[in-house]
């Protein structure tokens, strides 16, 4: 496969994005000392954004490996004093510590988050062209209704509110499904708040749920809507999940809060998908196949068709 050209501006915005990454994880903030180290995640997203994959994903992982071993041999020196020292001192044990056990597992997010930039950055400029439908907007709220709904109603500790977002992510087209999960997580936090209180981290998750099953189906699978199959849904989902709860949700809890292991949360979530991702998978493309025969989610056709006919 032929490497593109890499033109001199997004050259520049790479090595500018590579620098402030590696500097962005020296720095400790409150009340996390691993904001900087999630901020530069945000970082490989935007490198993946704004330049091809086949370059934002070396330049990623090459950028927090860089980060990470500077922290390492120059470490960040608090001003704080006394007990508040004392504290520091112990999430800033801790924080090396997690670096040191677990650095391949987050040079491999960054080079997956630059990916995922890639995605993105193609179906935002793909969409500029394409407004988004009245039609297709409601359905997005109705999506968006039942998955705040659905949320509220447990079993145990297991929710299928994730349903109606990767459904929307199926139905609608991938900006809308990552839409409709940033805004299923706002609005839920809203009617249940967690404990934790609000962080947009996990907005995006919620967000790349309704986008990267779709996107593994459409442009890996090569299988487009209306047309799904159990199978390749069922991988597509799975991609998905694994990469949302299974791996970025049990990270950024550790990051966050602490309190145990990534593989202890990451195995309490896998138990969790293997109850939820054939459940979303069968009823996926169950309600897709009789609904897309009667209701065109897209909006696209009808909606050219009234405009030609007015």
């Amino acid at each position: 496969m032929k490497k593109s050209k890499l033109p001199l501006k997004s050259l520049v915005l790479l090595l500018a994005l590579a620098v402030i990454m590696v500097l962005a994880i020296r720095f400790d903030g409150k009340p996390y000392i691993y904001t900087g180290l999630i901020f530069s995640y945000f970082l490989a997203l935007f490198m993946g954004f704004y330049a091809p994959k086949e370059y934002a994903m070396p330049f990623a992982a090459a950028s927090l490996g860089i980060g990470l071993w500077l922290r390492n041999i120059w470490p960040p020196v608090s001003t704080l004093k006394g007990d508040k020292l004392v504290a520091y001192q112990e999430k800033a044990d801790s924080y090396m510590a997690f670096i040191g056990k677990y650095w391949w597992l987050l040079l491999i997010l960054a080079v997956v988050a630059a990916l995922i930039g890639s995605f993105l950055g193609r179906f935002f400029s793909e969409e500029k062209t394409k407004k988004l439908t009245t039609r297709q907007i409601t359905y997005m709220a109705i999506f968006v209704a039942l998955s705040v709904a659905i949320n509220t109603v447990r079993i145990g500790s297991v929710s299928f509110g994730g349903f109606p977002i990767i459904m929307s992510g199926y139905l609608l087209g991938p900006l809308p499904g990552f839409l409709v999960g940033a805004v299923a997580d706002l609005l839920g936090f809203i009617v249940r708040p967690s404990s934790f209180g609000f962080n947009p981290i996990f907005t995006l998750t919620s967000a790349l749920t309704g986008l990267i099953p779709v996107v593994f189906t459409d442009k890996v699978l090569r299988q487009k809507y209306p047309n799904f199959t159990f199978v390749k849904v069922l991988i597509g989902i799975f991609v998905g999940q694994f990469t949302t709860s299974v791996v970025l949700v049990p990270l950024f809890q550790v990051l966050l809060y602490g309190n145990n292991t990534f593989w202890y949360f990451a195995g309490k979530a896998a138990i969790k998908q293997l109850i939820s991702i054939p459940f979303y998978a069968f009823f996926t493309v169950s309600l897709a196949d009789r609904l897309t025969k009667v209701i065109d989610f897209r909006g696209l056709k009808r909606d050219k068709l009234a405009a030609h006919s007015a």
